[in-house]
């Protein structure tokens, strides 16, 4: 409506287009600024996304770091389906062939008290006693108490079978449920954990209903056991030993051991060098850091030449060091060996890229399955000293003296105090409670004032160190994010305060120029009065 009372307006007046005068003057003064800082918004939001590309980069590096972890030098092969066999520990197992023969699984204790019509067949109160240990061959048979505690569970009034059920299944080490039998009937199936130490007696107190009081077997568990509990029993090389569980992770050294059956012959399980998943592993680390390099490069691409292109991070140093970060890293010797990854056949290329020489990582890791060890596990050994752990929080490469006063036991590790306790034998076990080695303990002899501590951090550590200060949120990306999103939003904030301002200029012209046609056009029309009245008085005379 504005613009045609100006059109009608113009008719008398100047003839300008007033509405196009004051958007061509606002976009003189406005403009050239609104570009400025629409190009230092749009520069920022690049090198924002190319900041974003960087650190989604450097968490799949961590990632693929953390699967490394699990990486183990030695393959461990079953030749028999009853033994079934896993690394639990890659840094413990060795090459030593085991033989094992199993003459008996464990199981579980299980109980079956039936002769009910109903899962809702009230069973009365009471108070019912759970006891864990051992029943005896004898006849009549005894209970030995284990260590877990007995349990008591009281039953109110009204209380039926399947409350026992319920009830029953709240304790550690106990299992039950209503089953139907099929034949119209159900019983209360109830199951211990394996082992013969983890059979149940169960005890009602005197005064409880007669169907809780059914439930009573204290003197022997002969009438409701469908099934003893008992030990795996093995023999390895020849060594009988016992478990109470059918999965044993503290017979091989770093070796889970599944039985699943009787062997008819004994199982021989061997370790060899797991040179197949290592290669697989290596392969897809040295393909990750390739990526990570080729990503930079891109990013930090300054443009010279005619077809060039610059990156998003173009010239930026942070990005740029980074990388070069991550290659002074991977240069250096890992592990109390001081391995190198040219020692498994894994090179730099003159262009900085990495390259894994297949046939010269399998000789390798052939020869000396330990080179993985350092690639992937952190080494400590002690003079003097006995170790356990390691550093929580990565620890940092070197050597460390402890020193203590022989007489007080008092002591400190590179300066920092550590705190003990003597023992039996008269060795002296301290905590390492703060420091570059926080989390070990140690253990010394009681004479001795000094032990050396030397502490070398595998690649992998060394890798997840770095990249996780980088990646945190005081480090030099987030820092560098954090500016740049600073930058947006004050920006962005000026572009609002320069549209706001180009729209008060628009009006302001607007009026101005409103108020000038009407000007003219009053003293046009003043004129064409004057013309038409003068033109009369000359006719007329």
């Amino acid at each position: 409506m504005q613009t045609d009372i100006l059109s009608s307006l113009n008719s008398g007046g100047t003839g300008l287009n007033i509405s196009e005068l004051s958007e061509t003057l606002t976009d003189a003064e406005i403009a050239p600024r609104k570009s400025l800082i629409t190009e230092r918004i749009d520069t920022a939001e690049l090198r924002l996304s190319g900041y974003d590309r960087l650190r989604g980069q450097a968490e799949q590096v961590t990632e693929a770091l953390g699967l490394m972890r699990d990486l183990a030098p030695y393959a461990v092969q079953s030749d028999s389906a009853a033994v079934g066999v896993s690394v639990t520990g890659p840094g413990a197992v060795d090459l030593q062939t085991s033989r094992l023969a199993v003459s008996q699984l464990a199981s579980a204790q299980v109980l079956s008290f039936g002769g009910y019509s109903d899962p809702a067949q009230e069973v009365g109160s009471g108070a019912l006693t759970v006891d864990f240990g051992r029943w005896s061959g004898d006849a009549p048979p005894v209970f030995t108490p284990g260590s877990q505690p007995a349990q008591t569970i009281t039953f109110a009034p009204g209380s039926t079978l399947e409350d026992m059920a319920t009830a029953l299944s709240t304790l550690e080490g106990v299992s039950a449920r209503v089953i139907d039998l099929g034949d119209g009937s159900y019983s209360l199936g109830v199951i211990s954990d394996t082992g013969a130490g983890n059979a149940l007696r169960f005890s009602v107190a005197a005064g409880a209903d007669p169907g809780l009081a059914d439930f009573d077997f204290s003197a022997g568990p002969d009438a409701v056991e469908a099934q003893a509990a008992q030990d795996a029993r093995l023999s390895l090389n020849g060594i009988e030993v016992t478990r109470p569980d059918n999965r044993i992770d503290d017979l091989l050294p770093g070796v889970s051991l599944t039985l699943t059956g009787i062997t008819v012959t004994p199982a021989t399980v061997t370790a060899a060098p797991n040179t197949e998943g290592a290669l697989e592993v290596m392969q897809s680390f040295v393909d990750i850091v390739n990526a990570t390099g080729r990503l930079v490069e891109t990013l930090t691409a300054r443009g010279f030449g005619p077809d060039a292109e610059a990156g998003d991070l173009a010239g930026d140093a942070l990005a740029e060091g980074m990388m070069r970060r991550i290659e002074s890293i991977l240069g250096q010797g890992f592990g109390v060996s001081g391995a190198h990854l040219a020692d498994l056949g894994i090179l730099t290329e003159r262009d900085g890229s990495l390259t894994l020489d297949e046939g010269r990582f399998s000789i390798a890791l052939n020869g000396n399955p330990g080179l993985v060890d350092a690639l992937v596990r952190d080494g400590i050994t002690g003079h003097n000293v006995g170790i356990e752990g390691l550093p929580v929080s990565g620890g940092e490469a070197g050597r460390f003296t402890l020193t203590r006063d022989p007489a007080t036991g008092a002591a400190t590790l590179a300066g920092v105090p550590v705190f003990g306790e003597a023992q039996e034998n008269g060795d002296w076990v301290y905590s390492v409670a703060s420091g570059p080695m926080r989390g070990i303990r140690l253990t010394v002899e009681a004479g001795t004032e000094r032990a050396e501590i030397r502490f070398a951090p595998s690649m992998v550590s060394s890798l997840q160190s770095y990249l996780s200060e980088a990646l945190s949120p005081e480090g030099a990306l987030a820092d560098r994010e954090g500016t740049l999103t600073d930058t947006i939003g004050v920006e962005s904030t000026a572009l609002d305060a320069l549209d706001r301002r180009a729209e008060e200029l628009r009006t302001r012209y607007l009026s101005r120029f409103t108020e000038m046609e009407r000007i003219v056009t009053q003293l046009n029309s003043t004129g064409d009065y004057l013309t038409n009245l003068i033109d009369a008085w000359n006719s007329d005379s």
